[in-house]
């Protein structure tokens, strides 16, 4: 969009792409909760590329030449409350998708030393000094 287009257009294409990254923020829960990495990461380049789109549209609207009207035009004041809370619920939904992919990265860690821990455990020994050796020695020098 060019910088002399309307400020209602920008902001109205503001408002579609703040709910755009809602909806997206939401399906990101659910791709979380099914651990499938692959969508998990083309859900974080999609949100990235929407990100980007929102921080143009937002520099455009700072630099137009009816910015003021957005704090004194009732119409205008009503979309940018809308905006604001939908940002405001992205906010919230991308801190728990945060904390819902550590603990989901956590879970497979603790998995993975679960695994680690296990097959090494067939092949603990311990030393004269009652210490544990991951090396697998027992019996192997045995000739008979």
């Amino acid at each position: 969009m060019s910088p002399t287009a309307p400020l209602i257009t920008l902001v109205e294409q503001q408002r579609e792409r703040v709910q755009a990254l809602q909806t997206l923020l939401e399906q990101e829960a659910s791709v979380i909760a099914s651990r499938v990495s692959d969508d998990i990461e083309a859900i974080a380049k999609e949100k990235q590329v929407l990100i980007n789109e929102i921080q143009r549209n937002d520099a455009q609207i700072s630099r137009h030449a009816e910015r003021d009207s957005l704090h004194h035009d009732q119409a205008m004041r009503e979309h940018v409350s809308a905006i604001q809370t939908c940002l405001s619920t992205c906010k919230q939904q991308n801190e728990t998708n945060g904390v819902a992919l550590q603990r989901a990265s956590l879970s497979i860690h603790r998995l993975r030393n679960l695994f680690q821990e296990s097959g090494g455990k067939s092949e603990l020994t311990y030393n004269q000094d009652g210490n544990a050796s991951g090396r697998k020695t027992l019996g192997t020098n045995v000739k008979a």
